[in-house]
């Protein structure tokens, strides 16, 4: 999914429910890539070192994630570390600001007196970190490819309003990361549905590993496939 940037995910055909579509950042302008696919855990040894064009030689097109990845997360973790139970929700100029004392946690765009802040308020409760991958890549349309996440269950099992209208499925066991070649980036798919785009291998593969442990991909408020303030969650 920018800030937060759950943002969001869902191309390649595959649409949300949702107000603002999940379409992880920007991927339908992105979905015509002809890179070469690299099965997600398997190891890619590119062609070329100039940023954007390296041809990934994947071992195997059907090859699945295997051994002790299922239970790696993003090294090293970009998270932004939180106390859920002082969290509060203010909003101001089209924005849910979710807070814990002075510190943020998340922004969301949305309007005054809808769902989304009470939406973002309870997925933020559920947590002890809000984490992302690709914040510091320098692209043009940078938020298109910032990837976040959430870690650290906090116990709180919030119910979070309307959640089967902001989610989507996807497979996990059939994710492969790709490049998209023409200096356009990486992105992972599930087969040709495009979950998310990613600035470069690293990132993409970091991606998938969060990816993995999941089957549904959602999104919060937001107002676009790039806004930086559309907040991206995934469920088992």
């Amino acid at each position: 999914m920018r800030t937060a940037t759950v943002r969001g995910i869902l191309c390649g055909g595959a649409a949300l429910a949702l107000g603002a579509t999940l379409a992880l950042a920007g991927c339908a302008s992105k979905s015509n890539g002809t890179g070469a696919l690299s099965p997600v855990g398997a190891s890619v040894s590119p062609t070329a070192t100039s940023t954007g064009t390296t041809s990934p030689k994947p071992t195997s097109a059907t090859t699945k994630p295997t051994g002790s990845q299922n239970s790696d997360w993003p090294e090293p973790a970009d998270c932004v570390s939180y106390n859920p139970a002082t969290l509060t929700v203010t909003y101001a100029s089209g924005s849910y600001r979710i807070t814990d004392g002075s510190h943020e946690v998340l922004t969301v765009d949305g309007q005054q007196g809808d769902m989304v802040g009470q939406q973002a308020l309870a997925l933020a409760k559920r947590y002890q970190r809000h984490c992302y991958i690709g914040r510091d890549n320098g692209r043009a349309d940078k938020n298109a490819y910032i990837f976040d996440y959430w870690r650290s269950d906090s116990g709180l099992n919030t119910d979070i309003p309307g959640l089967d209208d902001l989610c989507s499925d996807y497979n996990n066991k059939n994710l492969t990361v790709e490049d998209m070649g023409g200096g356009d980036g990486w992105r992972v798919k599930d087969h040709d549905h495009v979950l998310h785009l990613f600035d470069n291998s690293k990132d993409a593969h970091d991606g998938a590993l969060v990816l993995k442990k999941y089957h549904r991909a959602c999104s919060i408020g937001g107002g676009g496939d790039d806004d930086p303030r559309q907040i991206s969650f995934f469920l088992p």
